[in-house]
């Protein structure tokens, strides 16, 4: 057998990393479809961008530590620990830290915008949709412990 089929096989054998992944896969799926269906437009950026409804940040966490409570046991283990310590960090990021700085990006914009072209402060628009509100985190919280149990069902037990 081949490394790059050692590699492949031993890849999708780690039932939580798969299933962490799939969840934010799926999360920047709809965030994309998501703007087509609001907007009527296609913007490619939405589907792989940060921000936006609902939080790929927080559908890979959560599914990350609902995986590890399935797998490990339940919520006892180190494992588990570590694991919803580090999701409380990237969703405390994610609506604290990355959030405020999207707001100052709209606000540098608006400065830019009402200098004129000529005037302007910045040579480029600061990105806007970087951080996520309560709702989009908690939508992704959801599918995130979704996508985990609904994986564990299917395709582990």
């Amino acid at each position: 057998m081949s490394y790059v089929a050692d590699f492949l096989r031993m890849f999708f054998e780690n039932h939580v990393l798969v299933a962490a992944l799939l969840a934010w896969l799926i999360a920047q799926l709809l965030k994309g479809i998501l703007y087509l269906i609001q907007n009527r437009k296609m913007n490619w950026d939405r589907f792989w961008g940060s921000g936006g409804m609902p939080s790929s940040h927080a559908a890979l966490v959560t599914s990350l530590v609902m995986s590890i409570a399935i797998e490990d046991g339940g919520i006892s283990s180190t494992s588990f620990a570590i694991a919803l310590v580090f999701a409380f960090v990237v969703i405390y990021d994610a609506t604290g830290v990355r959030y405020a700085t999207g707001e100052q990006g709209k606000v540098l914009n608006k400065i830019n915008e009402l200098k004129g072209d000529e005037n302007k402060l910045f040579e480029k628009d600061f990105k806007e949709l970087i951080g996520h509100t309560k709702l989009e985190v908690f939508a992704g919280s959801v599918l995130g412990i979704a996508v985990a149990i609904i994986y564990w069902l299917i395709f582990v037990r």
